[in-house]
């Protein structure tokens, strides 16, 4: 009976609480100190809800005419009715809260509270039926924040023969140092959510300077006693290059995927690095004798 008054009384106040283990909060409004803005735009509003160190829940909110304070006394401010904080949900990992697009959302304690008033029961607290308590966490929006700080360069790239001394007819080995081809990672943290990161090389594509493209993976790193067989990545120039050497250039393709503590998990979009050099292509000049 307690769930269905909560249902009544929220929809008199234009929000909506889904029954079972799920809860609607309406967006887009940005709390202070959290991550995103729940489903994209940027409210007018700020605040956030905690736990005092009573255990009790407490909330504030910077929109004009909105509580911002624990308790609002009957009588106070003209005549406004006595309001407190609940909390409305224990552990977001555990009941699911979702913004209006869908998107899943998380507190930074996981804790998200409730504001009731005398005579009212619960009332939107700057647009939100309920608040994220000590702010806001969107996971792919954190995961979004970790890939933006993965320190990934150009690539390194070699060649065999070397650079200077290539020769046509003759297939160049190309390939990418393994120092550089690897997984990368990085973790973002809000609260107790945390998203991590993790960049992929998976192609390359070799522009050779004489019209020709190689797609490859890392490539196979020349060494001695190998069979021209034996190279993964290759590529045979036919004419001697010109003065300034042929253009030999390189981009590698990086999925991104993510994971989080929360559950939550997805991919985003793929990194592009290129790595650019000149090269030089002659011809092995024959000497007959007599």
């Amino acid at each position: 009976m307690r769930a269905r008054q909560l249902i009544v009384r929220c929809l008199t106040v234009a929000c909506v609480l889904v029954a079972a283990n799920a809860a609607l909060v309406p967006g887009p409004v940005s709390f202070a100190g959290g991550r995103g803005s729940g489903d994209g735009g940027d409210g007018g509003g700020g605040g956030g809800g905690e736990i005092n160190e009573d255990g009790d829940p407490t909330a504030t909110a910077s929109d004009p005419g909105t509580p911002d304070t624990e308790e609002t006394t009957p009588g106070s401010g003209g005549g406004d009715p006595e309001c407190w904080w609940e909390v409305y949900v224990e552990d977001d990992t555990a009941v699911t809260v979702f913004g209006m697009a869908g998107t899943r959302l998380f507190s930074e304690t996981g804790r998200w509270l409730m504001r009731i008033c005398e005579d009212l029961g619960p009332v939107m607290v700057d647009g939100w039926s309920a608040v994220p308590e000590e702010g806001l966490v969107i996971p792919g929006e954190l995961a979004a924040e970790a890939s933006e700080s993965i320190p990934i360069g150009a690539p390194f790239t070699l060649t065999s023969p070397a650079a200077g001394r290539l020769v046509v007819q003759v297939p160049t080995w190309l390939w990418i140092d393994g120092d550089w081809w690897h997984d990368y990672s990085a973790t973002a943290t809000a609260g107790r959510v945390s998203a991590t990161v993790t960049a992929t090389p998976i192609s390359a594509v070799w522009s050779t300077g004489d019209g020709t493209t190689v797609e490859c993976g890392a490539g196979t790193p020349w060494q001695r006693g190998l069979a021209e067989s034996e190279a993964t990545c290759s590529h045979t120039y036919r004419s001697v290059s010109p003065a300034g050497g042929f253009d030999l250039s390189v981009t590698v393709e990086i999925e991104v995927t993510w994971t989080s503590n929360v559950g939550e998990a997805g991919t985003l979009p793929t990194i592009n690095r290129s790595a650019a050099q000149a090269v030089q292509v002659g011809e092995i000049q024959a000497i007959g004798t007599g």
